[in-house]
């Protein structure tokens, strides 16, 4: 299975999308501070991108885009996590994003985009 970083500064949601994750079999690696997302899509190098859209401190759509102009990132499917977003389905192309998923999730959608898009670049 896939390898997933998942970023997120809920800690809660954090935690369950791991478990969940793991679960189903992917190599998961969640941060919730934004600032590391770069050092881990380097080094951990991950298949797929969980990004939250609602970051303290940034904002997952203009990461998304900063991750996508990178070497390391441009060809990693990153699926936007968001909530109080509405019209993002709409347009979550424009910042580069690969997906959405809205919040709350249900955890079979979560797995099954994962392993569309874990399986489309493998």
């Amino acid at each position: 299975m896939g390898k997933v970083l998942i970023v997120d500064d809920n800690i809660d949601i954090l935690t369950v999308v791991q478990l969940i994750l793991s679960f189903h079999g992917f190599a998961v690696k969640g941060i919730s501070k934004w600032e590391e997302i770069f050092d881990e899509v380097e080094n951990f190098k991950p298949d797929v991108i969980l990004l939250d859209i609602a970051l303290s401190g940034n904002d997952g759509r203009l990461l998304c885009q900063e991750i996508k102009s990178t070497r390391s990132g441009k060809n990693k499917p990153i699926i936007i996590l968001f909530s109080a977003h509405h019209n993002l389905q709409n347009n979550y192309g424009q910042y580069m994003a690969d997906d959405f998923i809205s919040k709350p999730f249900d955890s079979n959608v979560l797995v099954n985009k994962l392993r569309y898009h874990s399986s489309a670049i493998n």
